[in-house]
């Protein structure tokens, strides 16, 4: 299933090329950037939760070969790639990826600006306490 959905994101977002154009600043890099950021998609796309839960399939054999490619990037260093991109590199795949959706009329708006969310995450949670004498 993940094999397929990949094969759409290239085939409609030209995933794979736009990966590849983000760049970081190691000079020699041992892990290319492109395995760096296919990994922690990944992690987003199986829901695994954290750069330790990735660590922990990497380890398997073959597991993520197919995706990432032979040499599979640890926790540590999808972190320290991450410090080093590009952030103009990154804004530039978001804006390209959004206009594509745009497009393909998955993002309807009847403004002149629109503004989408990509990622969030919630640290903490708040649960409704209720008031003194209203339950």
């Amino acid at each position: 299933m993940l094999r397929r959905f990949l094969d759409y994101a290239d085939k409609v977002f030209d995933f794979s090329r736009a990966l590849s154009a983000i760049a970081d600043g190691r000079r020699r890099p041992h892990i290319p950037t492109g395995a760096v950021l296919m990994s922690s998609f990944i992690m987003h796309l199986t829901r695994l939760g954290s750069l330790n839960a990735l660590d922990s399939e990497r380890r398997l054999p073959k597991r993520l070969d197919r995706f990432i490619g032979p040499r599979k990037p640890s926790a540590d260093t999808i972190g320290r790639v991450y410090s080093q991109v590009n952030p103009d590199d990154l804004r530039r795949f978001h804006r390209d990826h959004c206009f594509r959706l745009k497009r393909n009329k998955v993002l309807e708006t009847a403004f002149a600006v629109q503004a989408v969310g990509i990622d969030g995450h919630e640290f903490f949670s708040h649960k409704a306490t209720p008031v003194a004498g209203i339950l």
